[in-house]
């Protein structure tokens, strides 16, 4: 009998959780639904930028989610930026997004030698959310922020051509075959 209280209570929160998720992803789905691209909400974000606002129209997007605590991600910068200064005069624009503050990201910016050269976008979850949904792999929870981080998207003209997620060198050589091949 003592049990039973416990138990139910742990349902109880159980279910909570789970139609939490749900709704999440039913107003992020609701939210994007209505658009024609699916590269819509990022620039829809651009716009919305002061500093960006020129690049709305940019045809090709590589788009890297990542957080400042994460390992992998920090690995990765190097390479990213390899990428940048490859492609960046190629109609091609480059963005790190991520849910921390400017003012957390500063801080870890100043702490590192391999500073990333793409452009910011930050407090963002709900674009973190929608980039997730465009994951292509059946199977793996959607709509719910974090899946896994990094996670690498090249988008050109409203066409997803990369979403991989985790961090090899083997990403990054796929990167940039897929931009060499559209440019």
């Amino acid at each position: 009998m003592k049990f039973k209280y416990p138990l139910i209570i742990a349902l109880i929160f159980l279910s909570a959780l789970a139609t939490n998720n749900k709704i999440i992803q039913w107003k992020t789905f609701r939210f994007y639904n209505q658009l024609e691209n699916i590269d819509d909400p990022i620039r829809k974000e651009l716009q919305r930028d002061e500093f960006l606002s020129d690049e709305a129209g940019t045809q090709t997007l590589v788009i890297n989610l990542w957080a400042t605590w994460c390992i992998p991600c920090q690995k990765e910068i190097p390479l990213l930026n390899q990428l940048v200064d490859k492609y960046e005069n190629e109609n091609t624009l480059f963005l790190s997004v991520t849910d921390e503050t400017e003012k957390d990201v500063e801080k870890w910016v100043e702490l590192q030698k391999n500073e990333p050269r793409y452009f910011p976008l930050y407090e963002n979850k709900r674009l973190i959310n929608y980039l997730f949904q465009l994951n292509p792999e059946t199977g793996i929870k959607k709509g719910r922020y974090p899946e896994l981080l990094p996670t690498n998207i090249i988008i050109k003209n409203g066409k997803l051509l990369l979403f991989e997620q985790g961090f090899s060198e083997e990403t990054i050589v796929k990167m940039d075959s897929i931009l060499t091949s559209i440019h």
